[in-house]
C-alpha cells in the first residue's frame, strides 16, 4: 500500500500455500488489497493439496481457490506451477493488470521428480537423510538431464 501511496513503483509478491488459505488473515488481506486497488500486489498460491495434517481438501477445503480470489476482486491466473513458460507469462500478465491485485494459482506436485517424495504428505517439513538426499539428487539429475 505504501508503494501505491508514494508512487515508488515497487511490486509486492506474496507466496501462500493452499493450506495457509484456511487462515482468516489471508482473506482479510485479500479484501483490503482489492478495496485499495493494489495492482502492484501479486499473490502466488502453491496449490499442491497437501499440508502437514493431510490433504488440504480433507482438513479444511479451500476449493475452488480461483473463484474465491475472483469474488474478492482479484485478477486470477491459473497455471501449471512446474512450467517455467507459464510462470513467466503469468508474472508478465500480473504486471500489466491495472486496478486490482493478481492471484496466480500454481498447480504443483509436492516433491515432483523424486519418486519417494512425490505427492507424499509425510515430506511436509521433513528433511531427507544423507541416503535419501543422494537418491533424490540422482533422480532429479535424470529427470532434468543435468
Amino acid at each position: 500500500m505504501s508503494s501505491k501511496l508514494n508512487s515508488s513503483g515497487i511490486r509486492v509478491y506474496c507466496l501462500l500455500g493452499d493450506g495457509e488459505l484456511q487462515e482468516g488473515q489471508v482473506w482479510e488481506a485479500a479484501m483490503t488489497s482489492c478495496h485499495y486497488k493494489l495492482d502492484n500486489l501479486c499473490v502466488i498460491v502453491d496449490n499442491n493439496n497437501l499440508q502437514i495434517d493431510g490433504t488440504v481438501d480433507k482438513v479444511m477445503n479451500p476449493y475452488p481457490i480461483d473463484s474465491k480470489f475472483k469474488s474478492f476482486g482479484f485478477n486470477v491466473i491459473n497455471i501449471d506451477g512446474h512450467n517455467i513458460e507459464e510462470i513467466i507469462k503469468a508474472f508478465n500478465l500480473a504486471k500489466q493488470t491495472k486496478g486490482k491485485p493478481t492471484a496466480i494459482i500454481a498447480k504443483t506436485i509436492k516433491g515432483k521428480g523424486v519418486s519417494f517424495m512425490e505427492d507424499q504428505v509425510g515430506w511436509h517439513g521433513k528433511a531427507p537423510n544423507d541416503e535419501e538426499y543422494n537418491l533424490a539428487i540422482e533422480e532429479l539429475k535424470k529427470e532434468y538431464s543435468l
